[in-house]
């Protein structure tokens, strides 16, 4: 999807993502607790999250399983 220009991954220190257990990147593992909001994270109803939404983008950070805070998707996956 990335390569497609369907997909973009936002701030990924700022909004990493967890698989496995593992942040990626690292360093994202300070942002891990998503309700103290700093700049450059993306949050649940936040200005990032709505405008991706305006024009029929979902964020994957709504991942039950992996959530992957700084990935924006045309396609939802």
């Amino acid at each position: 999807m990335h390569a497609s220009g369907l997909a973009i991954d936002v701030n990924p220190v700022e909004n990493p993502y967890l698989e496995s257990g593992r942040v990626h990147p690292r360093a994202g593992k300070a942002f891990l607790d998503r309700s103290k909001v700093r700049p450059g994270m993306a949050a649940r109803g936040g200005l990032l999250v709505r405008a991706f939404a305006a024009v029929g983008w979902q964020w994957g950070g709504r991942w039950t399983e992996t959530p992957d805070y700084q990935h924006f998707s045309a396609t939802g996956g």
